[in-house]
């Protein structure tokens, strides 16, 4: 069975760059990886968007399923990216998993000050630019991070992105 790391927190609190940096990592070790990242699947709803169409949540339930299958699949090492904050949210990724599979559960932290200023400053970021849109997303995730499970809880205020992944990969024994 494939090793599962998922890794959440905030919005733009670096969540993908170190899935990526995973990524290149096991690739370079010869290893076969999937990102599977809840976002990815949330933009196949055409317009107005999964969150404006009200399908947020089948968002979630499609992850979940998706991550399931290549659980169950040759892969050596799936990443889920994504907020997956909300007991209903976990169950609809965990829910789905093979029975026997034990996520490795990673929470990237960042203040709001840091995770403004990577927005601002990332021209292909979409509705995470809109200051209101991204200070609401942001409480959301500071109210509801003392439930949110974790193996391994990491501050990408003070940590660089490459620091946070080989640390992720020596947890994972997958170094």
């Amino acid at each position: 069975m494939p090793s599962l790391i998922t890794i959440t927190g905030p919005i733009a609190g670096g969540k993908n760059t170190v899935a990526d940096l995973l990524s290149e990592r096991l690739v370079a070790g010869g290893r076969t990886v999937v990102i599977a990242d809840v976002d990815d699947v949330a933009a196949m709803v055409g317009p107005p968007g999964a969150g404006a169409a009200g399908l947020w949540f089948d968002a979630h339930r499609a992850h979940g399923a998706l991550v399931g299958q290549w659980m169950r699949s040759a892969v050596e090492v799936v990443i889920t990216v994504g907020p997956i904050y909300t007991a209903a949210e976990q169950d609809a990724l965990y829910g789905q998993l093979p029975p026997d599979a034990e996520p490795l559960r990673i929470l990237i932290d960042a203040p709001l000050s840091a995770t403004w200023q990577r927005a601002t400053a990332d021209p292909d970021r979409g509705m995470s630019r809109q200051r209101e849109f991204h200070e609401s997303a942001h409480a959301r995730y500071r109210a509801l991070m003392p439930d949110i499970p974790a193996d391994l809880i990491f501050d990408s205020g003070e940590l660089r992105a490459s620091d946070i992944a080989d640390a992720i990969l020596r947890q994972a024994d997958l170094a």
